[in-house]
């Protein structure tokens, strides 16, 4: 005679192991990236000048390059990094180091608690491992840049929003709206990033799915509903103007909440600025090169010439810039800025037909799977390894687009705030970065922020791949995560 386990205890079990896989995949995280920053050649170079800002802010207390006030880079990193500099001192790199494993550990984690909410613990154990192991993530740690920075803030941001996905309270909106300026204030490119997940929200209110339905109401408040003897009925559907004005009705005090933690990020740098340079400038004078950069005869002209594919050599480029600001612009950042701005749409306007070609190029250099070669005569092993990066990538785009299926189809603020911020919120981060860099130059290292959140969709693809029919088992354990 066969005898049965209760239901019960095959699911604590269950559960138990799913937990014990999850503490593992955090460990193995963390044990990697140590490993990575252990790594010899790990944050000895400074490309974008931040610790050289850094350096200037521990020594003469001034937000400069070469003794001269700047704004052309952002300057919450830099702000960062002079305290571990003025810390640490000459052992700066160490806490660095030591900063960027905590700042991507903790990525990895909320990865697997947002994952979690959705998909259940083994989606959380997936999620963990993809954002704590992801290449692009991982080669960013060992550089003094803003990727891991960038990236943390960026699941911050979409974790705290699911928080108050339903709720309407002041200082919850004020602390996301704080920490969207943060972001913002980090990399520029966030500064658009609410304008997407307003009208996603909007789309959803209006649609349907940014609210609870009287059935769906009546249906969680009892087993049988509040009146056991009737059945519940839903009010019938509500004009489109109805919905948006009730949406507008609900989201009001949020935005304005939201909006106020932003303009309290932001105005230091603003008044700052305004001090400095006579105009408020709350993201930074590096636009107008960004944009010339992405928009010029040389990159043009590289691709017209289909024969070499290897990345564009902007060395010469550079040269003549720094040339044409020193004699056109004096070394004046706000002159060159607009120089540049100037350039570039005289570029695209004297050719807008290659200027089109360039905006799909650029879209495809952002999401392509596959690094670039730098060398022609590349070792097979950086070859292998090039192709072995871009295999993940593919997997990734490809669970990652089913779990954002199942995030949509769940998205509810009420019922799964989280499936609800994951696509309102980072689906409008993965809108807001591709509309960016259509314009201004980009490649892979630009959709470092959005890692998390594809980590999070790849995770609950693969659970509901693994499990198409029994996705109600797997979200049996999403309890854990509700507290």
């Amino acid at each position: 005679m066969i005898t049965r386990w209760p239901d019960g205890i095959f699911a604590e079990r269950r559960s138990s192991a799913m937990g014990r896989l999850l503490i593992a995949s955090a460990l193995a995280v963390l044990a990697g990236r140590l490993a990575v920053l252990l790594v010899p050649g790990a944050l000895t170079t400074d490309p974008d000048s931040y610790q050289h800002v850094a350096r200037q802010l521990v020594t003469r207390g001034s937000f400069s390059l070469d003794g001269r006030p700047t704004a052309y880079r952002p300057p919450l990193y830099p702000l960062v990094l002079a305290g571990v500099q003025a810390f640490w001192g000459e052992r700066w790199r160490i806490g660095v180091a030591g900063l960027h494993l905590l700042m991507g550990w903790a990525t990895a984690l909320c990865t697997g608690i947002l994952a979690g909410r959705v998909g259940g613990l083994r989606a959380a154990a997936l999620a963990v491992l993809l954002a704590g192991f992801d290449p692009l993530l991982l080669h960013s740690s060992r550089l003094v840049m803003t990727e891991t920075q960038s990236a943390f803030l960026a699941v911050l941001v979409v974790w705290l929003a699911s928080r108050v996905a339903n709720r309407t309270s002041g200082p919850t909106w004020l602390a996301l709206g704080l920490l969207l300026g943060a972001c913002a204030l980090t990399r520029p490119t966030f500064l658009l990033w609410p304008v997407a997940p307003g009208c996603l929200a909007l789309l959803f209110s209006v649609t349907g799915k940014g609210r609870e339905t009287l059935h769906e109401r009546m249906a969680s408040s009892s087993p049988e509903g509040p009146f056991p003897q009737q059945k519940a009925t839903v009010s019938p559907r509500r004009s489109w103007r109805a919905s948006v004005e009730d949406a507008l009705h609900r989201t009001g005090r949020p935005i304005l909440w939201l909006g106020l933690g932003l303009v309290l990020a932001l105005s230091p740098w603003g008044l700052r600025n305004l001090l400095v340079f006579g105009k408020v400038i709350i993201g930074t004078t590096h636009g107008g090169y960004t944009f010339y950069l992405a928009n010029n005869e040389d990159f043009y002209q590289f691709l017209r010439n289909p024969e070499d594919r290897l990345v564009w050599d902007a060395t010469e480029f550079n040269r003549r810039w720094e040339t044409t600001v020193a004699t056109h612009a004096g070394g004046n950042e706000l002159v060159a800025d607009q120089l540049a701005y100037r350039r570039a749409w005289q570029t695209i306007r004297g050719q807008p037909g290659m200027f089109l070609y360039a905006c799909a190029y650029r879209l495809l250099q952002l999401w392509r799977p596959v690094p670039h070669q730098l060398d022609p005569h590349e070792p097979i092993s950086v070859q292998l390894a090039r192709w072995a990066v871009g295999v993940f990538y593919l997997a990734e785009y490809l669970f990652g687009l089913l779990g954002l299926l199942v995030v949509i189809s769940e998205a509810r603020p009420a019922k799964n705030p989280s499936a609800w911020s994951l696509a309102v919120w980072g689906l409008g981060l993965a809108i807001t970065l591709s509309l960016a860099h259509i314009f201004y130059w980009t490649n892979i290292r630009m959709r470092a922020p959005l890692v998390p959140v594809l980590a999070v969709w790849a995770a609950v693809g693969i659970e509901r791949f693994l499990q198409p029919s029994g996705w109600g088992e797997a979200k049996r354990f999403q309890g854990i995560y509700r507290r």
